[in-house]
């Protein structure tokens, strides 16, 4: 009796391995997730945004708290950032974080799930493991950046188009056994199940992706889903090819209209057309063109190495898609050829925009790790013998993945929150120019000063602005660069007195200069 008593317990810690390793992927993302203040002009504007929608009860056009529409980005991600400040009334760090942070584990979560479906346990917690612990992936996944939201609608597009195209070929494939055998009984053929869900669904997470991020998102799933297709007509036998009918083509042209297209319509009615001008044009063509100035130009190759200190430490794992694609192994894998596909033509498909950020890499991870899940098991299946070491190995990876994040939260985040540190030079502003007195910005584009200040604010760049808005009666606060502090008066012909200076209100020298000029 007594030999039998260690198998329950055996048992026991084999069922709560998958509970331990959820707590370890919610540690990761959401451990100090809002102990740092907001560190980035990204981060802040989204904060703004939210929080105007939340003070206002205005969640058409996201706003600044200087009144100017933030035409950068459609709204879904301040919607979310919003709904997380509801809960305690305030947009704080953590609530602009949060919608990031619970995309990066549904994320991995959808990924395990698919990977398991289609290539078995283990190659899904190669792949769930790789994506989790890549460097980059938790970095903006700690971030209020639409890129992670972004990559979870991509993928959630992707694996149900999937689903989708293959359930098509099955129920082609079963339809005409089916109608043979009823047809030599004499019997009705019945209806087989419609597969258009799975299309459907494809189509809604692709609408939310242009909500995100606008028709860019549409020019990361569509290529990859019809390049996928078009390789499995040459791999895949005829019985088994994946499909795409007219008629489910259309309902995803349906759906992803329904979803994106009423906002983007009222945003361009709304704006006059300015949304459609400075959106569509600016911030779509002309960074794809290069023809912006403020935006720097890259090569074409920009991604590969990027990308791949990106993946760290996982990008050591490419030799095995090497293997994967000479030893013939990808024709035996369908999950395998579908995130190659997955990432290369993602990849091309950036590299052939002119402005290149590594952030814009992240809806490729989902298809790396789900390429490299299946590569790491198959190899490992040819090589059965080398089972121990590979399993040292990839628990030393995992391992290295995970320690750099304790030096993060301790050490560097931190350090980098100082750096950028607004509280307490907003707070000295404050208390020489309390709300609702307005302060000016002139010649600054500080989004997280914007944001501790809080309304009122006016952003002003030309001097005849400045001179017009000091006419105005009562006394006034001014913040600008040091340089142009001393041709204020000049400019202006008003005595300014200058009470707060960033540099005094940080431990080390900041990044860009400030002061604050009052005048009465």
């Amino acid at each position: 009796m007594s030999a039998a008593l260690p198998l329950p317990a055996a048992r026991a810690n084999v069922r709560l391995l998958p509970v331990a390793a959820l707590l370890a992927l919610f540690a990761l993302y959401f451990f100090q997730l809002g102990a740092r203040d907001l560190v980035s002009s990204h981060e802040a504007r989204a904060a703004q945004n939210a929080q105007r929608m939340l003070s206002t009860g205005e969640w058409g056009l996201p706003t600044l708290f200087d009144g100017q529409p933030d035409l950068q980005k459609p709204p879904l991600y301040y919607w979310l950032s919003a709904a997380s400040g509801a809960l305690s009334g305030k947009v704080t760090p953590f609530a602009a974080r949060l919608p990031a942070a619970l995309s990066a584990v549904c994320c991995v979560l959808l990924v395990f799930g698919f990977v398991r479906r289609e290539a078995g346990p283990r190659a899904a917690l190669v792949a769930a493991v790789v994506l989790a612990t890549a460097n980059h992936f938790v970095a903006i996944g700690r971030t209020a950046r639409i890129d992670v939201p972004l990559a979870l609608a991509v993928c959630a597009s992707l694996f149900a188009f999937y689903r989708g195209a293959r359930a098509s070929s099955h129920r082609l494939s079963s339809l005409c056994e089916f109608e043979a055998q009823t047809a030599q009984a004499g019997k009705p053929v019945p209806q087989t199940q419609s597969v258009a869900r799975w299309f459907a669904l494809s189509a809604f997470a692709a609408g939310c992706a242009v909500l995100l991020k606008g028709p860019v998102a549409l020019a990361l799933v569509g290529p990859v889903a019809l390049a996928w297709l078009a390789l499995e007509r040459f791999v895949s036998p005829p019985e088994a090819r994946p499909r795409l009918s007219l008629a489910h083509a259309l309902l995803g042209i349906a759906v992803v209209t329904a979803v994106a297209g009423p906002w983007f319509a009222w945003a361009h009615l709304a704006t006059d057309g300015e949304f459609t001008r400075v959106f569509f044009w600016y911030h779509n063509v002309s960074r794809f063109a290069g023809d912006a100035d403020a935006l720097a130009v890259h090569p074409w190759w920009y991604y590969w190495p990027r990308g791949a200190l990106a993946l760290m430490p996982w990008a050591l794992l490419a030799p095995l898609v090497v293997w994967a694609l000479r030893s013939g192994f990808w024709r035996e894998s369908p999950a395998f050829r579908f995130g190659c596909v997955w990432c290369a033509v993602m990849v091309a498909v950036l590299s052939a925009a002119q402005f290149k950020r590594a952030d814009y890499l992240l809806p490729v991870f989902p298809g790396a790790a789900l390429a490299l899940g299946c590569a790491a098991c198959g190899w490992l299946h040819a090589r059965p013998r080398f089972e121990r070491p590979a399993t040292v190995a990839f628990a030393v990876l995992t391992v290295c993945a995970l320690a750099v994040w304790p030096v993060m939260w301790f050490a560097v985040e931190p350090k980098e929150a100082a750096r950028q540190e607004k509280r307490p030079f907003a707070g000295a502003i404050r208390a020489h120019a309390p709300a609702p007195q307005n302060v000016i910005l002139f010649r600054t584009e500080s989004h997280l000063l914007a944001y501790h200040l809080g309304p009122p604010l006016t952003t002003l760049v030309e001097w005849g602005d400045l001179r017009a808005a000091l006419r105005e009666p009562g006394p006034h606060a001014v913040v600008m660069p040091p340089e142009y502090a001393a041709d204020a008066e000049r400019y202006t012909n008003r005595k300014f007195v200058p009470v707060a200076d960033l540099a005094d209100a940080l431990s080390v020298r900041p990044h860009r200069p400030l002061v604050c000029l009052t005048t009465n």
